[in-house]
């Protein structure tokens, strides 16, 4: 039990050290574009691996189902729930069977040559369903880590909430078709963003082929040995990509052909997700339309996307005016505090990425180095791809002769001196009144004075 924790504890801890991978750096966002091919899947999503920002998209939020595709969302639960992969076994039983018997779409469900009493890893389940898209895997998986397949289904939807697959809905899985099971490109490239992160899932989605350790003592060697369904990453098929790795694909006859992949080239990686590609050509052959769209969107992506930087810490985006400035520094240079990049088509001239400032025209000296003046707003055909506050890049120190001689002519007709005449005023006037009171009184007990006196020398005499 504590090797279990501890197990849980050291992959939630790399599980959170890896999302930081997916996280774009500091003011490093991407824009969308169109490639230049026409893309037959009816929605596609490509992401840049490197930052996490998807780069194109096309009906990203159209719902689709999601055929084998949904077994990428059993591989994280099981991947989350089972800390030891090869030290749990499930054996295989016959119910299972006679669900697959009497399923309406026989030919979109694919085996793996698991028969009724067959005993393998969780392991060895994960390679056959995200290999092959073993239909006996997936289920076998759903009932062992969901008691059921109904509260594995329950369990499917809870991570698609966490995780912010508004659009998303499982019912049902062992890629039995359900009409109500709907996803979106969008949500399904979060969904596999997610599952990258998560040890173990990259590995075993994207191994060529995988034989179980137990297959040669059961005389299955060849029956269980198990090749990736992405044509891709097969060398000698006319669909052999160069960086491509295989992950999962999907067909179904409702919902089309699907993939998701990820390629690599010179240090550049990308998630690729196309859903709902036609299964069969003009003339009602089968056509792996969606591996053509996927070879299309990278070669395009490789060869024309990179990241640009649009704006640069130390560009000069214009001057202000500095007044009372000493002798030989009168304006300030502005330049952005943060430079800008992004991943940039270069079909395309960052010089359409148009720079709107927004700071005074003048200011006063003294300005210091670094000193925030204002901002400039970045807009692509009139939106705005970001907001960067801009600072003084040059400091200008103040002039004392010329501020104080500028203060001159502001000094009388400063709020400050108006109020101080209107105090003077005031003052005045009531030092003026006190004083003819005063005076009118001295003036008055000298009367009062003089005619006591007057009258005192009569009576005398």
């Amino acid at each position: 039990m504590r090797k279990r924790l501890l197990a849980s504890v050291l992959a939630a801890a790399v599980s959170a050290v890896m999302m930081l991978c997916f996280l774009p750096a500091a003011r490093a966002q991407a824009l969308l574009f169109t490639p230049n091919c026409t893309v037959q899947s009816d929605a596609a999503v490509l992401m840049n691996l490197d930052v996490g920002e998807i780069v194109y998209e096309k009906n990203a939020d159209m719902k689709e189902s999601p055929a084998a595709l949904s077994q990428i969302m059993t591989a994280v639960l099981v991947l989350e729930n089972c800390p030891d992969l090869a030290a749990v076994t499930v054996t295989a039983k016959d119910e299972m069977y006679s669900l697959f018997a009497n399923e309406e779409h026989q030919s979109d469900l694919r085996r793996a040559g698991i028969e009724a009493g067959d005993t393998l890893t969780v392991e060895d389940l994960l390679y056959a369903m995200m290999l092959t898209s073993s239909c006996e895997a997936d289920y076998m998986l759903a009932e062992q880590f969901g008691g059921s397949v109904e509260g594995f289904v329950n369990m499917m939807n809870a991570k698609a909430e966490e995780l912010g697959m508004a659009s998303t809905r499982f019912t049902t899985a062992g890629q039995l078709y359900s009409p109500r099971q709907l996803t979106t490109a969008r949500d399904m490239m979060t969904l596999l963003a997610y599952a990258m992160t998560l040890p173990r899932f990259e590995t075993i989605a994207c191994a060529s082929s995988y034989t179980p350790p137990t297959a040669g003592g059961l005389g299955k060697t060849e029956q269980w040995t198990w090749g990736h369904s992405n044509l891709m990453v097969i060398e000698g098929s006319e669909y052999y990509y160069n960086g491509a790795r295989g992950i999962k694909t999907g067909n179904s006859e409702e919902g089309g052909r699907s993939i998701a992949c990820k390629a690599s080239r010179d240090g550049v990686n990308y998630l690729l997700i196309c859903m709902n590609a036609p299964m069969t050509d003009a003339e009602g052959k089968n056509h792996f339309y969606h591996l053509e769209d996927a070879a299309n969107i990278l070669d395009w992506a490789f060869l024309h996307l990179s990241f640009r930087n649009i704006l640069t810490d130390q560009q000069a985006l214009g001057e202000i005016k500095v007044t009372n400035a000493k002798d030989g520094a009168d304006y300030v240079i502005v330049r952005p505090v943060d430079g800008y990049s992004c991943i940039w088509c270069d079909t395309m001239d960052t010089n359409s990425v148009q720079k709107v400032g927004d700071w005074p025209t003048s200011i006063e000296a003294p300005v210091y180095v670094g000193t925030k003046l204002g901002k400039v707003t970045l807009k692509l055909s009139g939106d705005t791809l970001v907001e960067v506050d801009v600072v003084a890049s040059n400091t200008v120190e103040r002039s004392f002769w010329k501020y104080n001689l500028s203060e001159i002519p502001g000094f009388f007709t400063s709020k400050y001196v108006k109020s101080t005449i209107i105090l003077a005023i005031v003052f005045s006037l009531v030092y003026i009144g006190l004083c003819v009171y005063f005076a009118f009184k001295y003036h008055e007990d000298r009367k009062k004075r003089a005619a006591a006196r007057a009258g005192y020398y009569q009576k005398k005499k």
